[in-house]
């Protein structure tokens, strides 16, 4: 039985549940997500014709000293070997320059105990405390063709996530499942709630569910008590034809409220990692208003739909949205770095992280 958000969370005991997600940690300040250098990535791949990793972790702890960041969501890709010596050495080179690491891990870790322990043995080897997953990696209203499809999808990760959830709270390192545009935050909770573990928390990140037509303020009211750690950014919006385009866009230039959403999370959990996201990429097409956006999702009451294009889509960028298509491999990268740059200077100067 879906709750409503008003009895789910009344049934929440926020106190309780943000403490069981809770992990100590030293130092503060912003960290910076691999997909913040997506555009480095994916030339990398397109180079490399190979499967090694495009952007090597210590190719991203340089750019994270660089942009002064106080440290790096690493991707599992990223790693380059995960034997005991070239572990040791990526810590060490992360601890020389006072960087704290995460590891953004695939869904497929989540599929034994195995494969679980073996993702463990490598973020215990890094000093990672706080993993990310995305369950989904595409986009809820692109990836599914029918409802049935993701009625499959989503109770096979129930069923899964319940069987795994033993053999996560037998290991030392907490799980963020982020908000991938793939659940809606009272999906996501009702999912966080009924796990009920102290180990399986949220990844909160603060603008993906606009995509989902949903109010971030809701999002992050729905899902501030879960929170483990976070993708921060800034997002601005176009109207079009069938819908609206989403780009992220550099820290306090887009519509987001970031020093109320930063200070909500903060109640929840005091010491709670910001650590930005900002992609640097052409704006994603989110076409609400034609049927096949709806095959896998409920139609909002009109109320909720009216709220979220007068507090949403009205907000619309008087800037022109980032785009990388049609300019040089060297201008996207320029473009990147400027896009980090002004996020890490407003986080700081502003937001004072």
């Amino acid at each position: 039985m879906t709750l409503t958000r008003r009895a789910f969370l009344a049934s929440v005991p926020v106190a309780a549940l943000a403490s069981r997600v809770r992990a100590e940690r030293e130092g503060s300040g912003m960290c910076l997500a691999y997909t913040s250098f997506a555009v480095r990535m994916l030339q990398g791949r397109d180079i490399l014709k190979s499967t090694a990793a495009a952007l090597p972790a210590s190719a991203l702890l340089d750019l994270c000293v660089r942009f002064g960041a106080h440290g790096a969501q690493i991707d599992w890709s990223q790693i380059e070997s995960h034997e005991p010596g070239p572990l040791a050495a990526l810590k060490a080179r992360a601890d020389r320059d006072h960087l704290r690491l995460e590891l953004s891990v695939p869904a497929s870790c989540l599929e034994s105990p195995q494969a679980y322990a073996d993702m463990v043995k490598t973020a215990t080897a890094l000093g990672v405390t706080d993993v990310r997953i995305a369950l989904l990696y595409g986009r809820r209203y692109e990836s599914f063709k029918t409802r049935d499809e993701w009625t499959a999808w989503h109770a096979k990760w129930v069923a899964q996530l319940k069987t795994m959830k033993p053999v996560i709270e037998e290991h030392p390192v907490v799980v963020g499942l982020e908000n991938h545009k793939d659940h809606t935050s009272l999906e996501m909770a009702e999912l966080l709630h009924m796990l009920d573990s102290r180990r399986i928390g949220v990844c909160f990140d603060f603008g993906n569910n606009i995509s989902l037509l949903e109010d971030p303020r809701q999002t992050l009211e729905t899902l501030a008590p879960f929170v483990v750690t976070t993708h921060l950014k800034d997002m601005a919006v176009k109207p079009t034809a069938d819908g609206f385009e989403l780009s992220e866009v550099p820290l306090g230039e887009g519509l987001l409220p970031l020093a109320d959403m930063i200070a909500t999370l903060r109640k929840h959990r005091p010491d709670v990692p910001m650590c930005l996201e900002m992609l640097t990429r052409d704006p994603l097409q989110v076409p609400y208003k034609t049927d096949r956006y709806w095959t896998a999702l409920d139609h909002p009451a009109p109320h909720a739909l009216a709220t979220f294009e007068q507090h949403v889509l009205s907000k619309e960028s008087a800037a022109p949205l980032p785009h990388i298509t049609g300019l040089a491999p060297a201008d996207q990268i320029a473009l990147e770095d400027e896009l980090v740059r002004r996020s890490m200077e407003y986080g700081r100067n502003v937001l004072k992280l």
